[in-house]
């Protein structure tokens, strides 16, 4: 039977053969035929094509030289994304989802794609269900939130389905996969589970609409500006098409989109040597933004390795009365819903509730030799697989003397786990509040004292009644509390350092005691660690949003709340990256900006998260955020001198078809104002280490930079057009000219992009303007480029000297005001938080 030994080697070969292997659908990087067809294409690189005929067909074969520099950029991209791919995917089966699988009799551990149809495999704790399958054996819990949105837990016994793409939160089972592939129910609904993983990127937004708005314009400029020359001067037709090439040239950015791939692809290239894996290539600019970071205490500030450093025995008399008094209050809720039922029943009920046998044993309260023997047993029927779990293992060797009833696995919602076993009742052990929600004064005060020192808290309670499935038993009383502490990580101290000094504010999020979770942060060093607050008091959205703006330190946190946090800072307007390992974090990981996981931890965490740490070091996390605010910051200047270009580009084709006679480029003289101004610089620029912090902002500082530099440029080639044709009618001059005053300002606009001057920059700005007059002296003929006459040589140094004086000017005007509105925004955004914390 398949159930016995699973699959023979036989039936595995049939299946593969058959196709009926669990492939994703969505790998981490694209294909190389991928690669290459979205590197080549494009619609520019179609246009560009098209130019290149036009000018082939009219004879001008020396203007198409810029189709070298279109292939050169398609070239490296694809070369650059290739080689990153090689790297990721590698990193990326370090990470892979493994599934333990039972074939020939035997178990093994394979790569979840190696799954075939009708496997047997055995799932637990913090697993993600691979492929759709059937429970055997077994019962588990699972959450199926990234299918249906729903965060509530389903318990799951023999004969139920499992859906691919849920995870396990709670038991173990033996399953039989009944789907793979794309016959996977969460293969069914990829877009709606699986489009959370494309988180909105700023950067991507704002290349889009400059983009669109380019290709929406570039053609109808084009046509208008051919049929002015043609029809209306009446040049000749290689003349008019010549000179329609370089406007629409001009307009292109060419290198923008290869550059902003180029960059980011380097990037997640960078961070994989520093052992980070890159699943969302944009979520490195959105990591950059981010202004609030949640953090999951355990593997992150701490190592996730804990301890049992002492046991505290109770006595469950000392209890007792409180406890009574809640069995009390639940029969006298009793006795109101149903007046039917008489006093001495009722009296009764509550004396059955612990018998007085049972009374005096519980008064007498264990010893340290029979507390251990009860932990023993209740390690060897747990299944539970975490940190905590751990450490009770190796302190408490599992032993099974006792038959057991059944168990109730630890669940992140309950925060407690436990064993029902025959003839000795209850035995559950978990946080103090979720075992006695009522409260009991005396034994918070215990806890309470413990947990300020910075002890983690297990309370071992127990019952003579069995419970009912996973619900508290009545007559529950503390027999001991558990301590335990975490090791926090060497490097957290630094880290938390770090981010403080960015400004980003640190929350730390666990399902701990808070008091317990505040003493330990604040050994870690975080900022504001006493402002904490008990998650179970929060119940309201309202309170939600006051306690995520007011705190730094949240515990009993359920993973429904960290969700809910995350949400609540985001509506409050805050970039959110939330860090976690667990199967309680993956919830809040989706609906973060950024998540990231740590590969010690679940597969479901790992599937969700954006970046996976491989070595699960948080230290890496500045690294990351330095890297993102590299690639941004780089791209943003660079775009800047892009859109110089096609901003005086698409100006002085409007003034041509309103004003002028003829254009005043060709599309080889274009091509080196490309090159020297634009494509070289800001490539070798591209790789300085601008760590600078960001905003969200982008759109409005490429303009902001672009349009100074543009709008000069577009006045000065337009006084030079001016003159041209009232005064010397050449256009040989007109040529030379505004190739001389455009080449210019095009590097003072580098200049004031780039400033402040470093040494590195001077060399390669006044490297370029070198290179630049050197081409335009010693490529006359081939620039088409012509002596000038007296009068047109003042004028064009009059306007090289007063031009970048003038792009300076406008340049600080618009930074001037454009501080003023940051500094009004902010004050109002701040006035908004205080009357909302008020």
């Amino acid at each position: 039977m398949v159930k016995m030994t699973g699959l023979t080697s036989e039936q595995i070969q049939k299946r593969i053969e058959a196709g009926q292997v669990n492939i994703s659908d969505s790998p981490n990087t694209r294909t190389y035929k991928q690669i290459i067809r979205e590197n080549t294409l494009t619609f520019f690189n179609f246009l560009n094509v098209v130019l290149l005929v036009l000018v082939l067909v009219v004879g001008s074969y020396k203007n198409s030289m810029f189709m070298g520099i279109i292939i050169i950029n398609t070239v490296i991209g694809i070369v650059q994304e290739v080689r990153a791919k090689k790297t990721i995917d590698k990193l990326a089966i370090l990470t892979a989802n493994k599934a333990v699988v039972l074939r020939d009799g035997k178990k093994w551990s394979i790569s979840t794609e190696e799954l075939v149809l009708d496997d047997v495999i055995f799932l637990k704790s913090g697993d993600q269900v691979p492929a759709d399958a059937v429970v055997l054996e077994g019962s588990v819990e699972v959450n199926e939130s990234l299918l249906t949105g729903e965060a509530d837990n389903l318990v799951k016994t023999v004969k139920d389905e499992l859906f691919s793409g849920s995870f396990v939160t709670a038991g173990e089972a033996c399953c039989q996969v009944i789907h793979v592939g794309k016959d996977n129910y969460a293969s069914q609904i990829t877009k709606e589970a699986k489009e959370f993983k494309k988180h909105n990127s700023e950067l991507r937004n704002a290349l889009n609409k400059i983009l669109k708005v380019i290709s929406i314009i570039i053609l109808p400029l084009g046509i208008m500006l051919f049929y002015k020359q043609f029809y209306m001067v009446g040049d000749s037709f290689k003349n008019s098409v010549v000179s329609t090439v370089a406007a629409v040239l001009g307009m292109i950015p060419e290198g923008l989109v290869l550059l902003t791939s180029v960059a980011l692809t380097l990037g997640a290239l960078s961070l994989a040597k520093r052992k980070t894996l890159v699943q969302e290539l944009y979520c490195i600019e959105t990591l950059a933004r981010v202004d609030t970071l949640c953090l999951d205490k355990t593997g992150t500030i701490t190592e996730g390795s804990m301890c049992v450093e002492q046991v505290i025995l109770l006595e469950p008399a000392d209890f007792q009365e409180d406890c009574q008094k809640e069995e009390s209050e639940k029969v006298n809720l009793k006795k109101k819903e149903s007046q039917e039922i008489e006093t001495q029943e009722i009296e009764d009920a509550v004396k059955e509730d612990v018998p007085d046998k049972e009374r005096e044993d519980v008064r007498k309260g264990m010893s340290m030799d029979e507390l251990n023997h009860v932990m023993q047993n209740l390690m060897g029927v747990l299944s539970d697989s975490n940190a905590t779990a751990d450490a009770l293992r190796e302190h408490f060797r599992p032993v099974r003397e006792f038959t057991l009833d059944h168990a109730v696995p630890f669940s992140s919602e309950r925060k407690y786990s436990g064993a029902c076993f025959e003839g000795r009742g209850t035995y559950l052990m978990g946080a103090v509040q979720f075992l006695f929600p009522k409260r009991n004064k005396k034994l918070d005060e215990i806890c309470q004292e413990y947990a300020g020192k910075g002890y983690r808290l297990l309370v071992l309670a127990h019952s003579s009644q069995t419970a009912d499935g996973t619900k508290l038993p009545q007559g529950l009383l503390p027999c001991a509390v558990i301590l335990l502490t975490d090791v926090i990580r060497q490097e957290a101290p630094e880290t938390l350092a770090f981010f403080d000094s960015q400004g980003v504010d640190l929350k730390v999020i666990s399902g701990d005691d808070p008091v317990t979770v505040s003493a330990i942060a604040k050994k870690a060093g975080l900022k504001n660690a006493e402002r904490y607050v008990d998650a179970t008091k929060i119940s309201s959205p309202q309170e939600m949003e006051r306690a995520v703006a007011e705190c730094s330190v949240f515990g009993r946190v359920t993973p429904q709340q960290k969700k809910e946090m995350v949400l609540a800072l985001k509506k409050q307007g805050h970039t959110v990256a939330m860090t976690g390992d667990g199967v309680n974090d993956v919830l809040a990981l989706k609906e973060s900006d950024c998540s990231i996981a740590m590969a010690s931890g679940s597969d479901a965490a790992k599937n969700i998260a954006n970046v996976v740490l491989l070595d699960s070091n948080f230290g890496a996390m500045p690294h990351i955020v330095n890297q993102g605010r590299k690639v941004v910051n780089n791209i943003r200047t660079a775009a800047s001198m892009f859109l110089i270009k096609t901003i005086f580009s698409v100006c002085l084709s409007l003034l041509t078809i309103f004003f002028g006679e003829a254009y005043p480029f060709e599309p080889i003289q274009m091509s080196l104002i490309s090159a020297c101004a634009v494509g070289i610089p800001t490539f070798l620029l591209a790789q300085e280490f601008n760590y600078e912090r960001i905003d969200k902002t982008f759109l409005r500082h490429v303009f902001m930079n672009a349009f100074p530099a543009a709008v000069t440029i577009t006045a000065c080639v337009f006084v030079v057009m001016l003159v041209c044709q009232d005064v010397y009618h050449s256009n040989a001059m007109l040529n030379t000219a505004c190739v001389l005053v455009t080449g210019w300002n095009y590097m003072a606009a580098l200049k004031t992009v780039y400033s402040p001057l470093t040494r590195f920059r001077k060399v390669i700005i006044y490297g370029m303007q070198l290179i630049f007059f050197g081409c335009a002296l010693i490529l006359q003929k081939l620039l088409n480029l012509r002596a000038l006459e007296f009068g047109m040589i003042i004028l064009v140094f009059m306007l090289m000297i007063f031009s970048p004086v003038v792009i300076d000017a406008i340049t600080s005007l618009l930074r001037k005001m454009y501080l003023r509105s940051m500094e009004r925004g902010k004050e109002k955004k701040q006035g908004k938080l205080r009357k909302f914390i008020r």
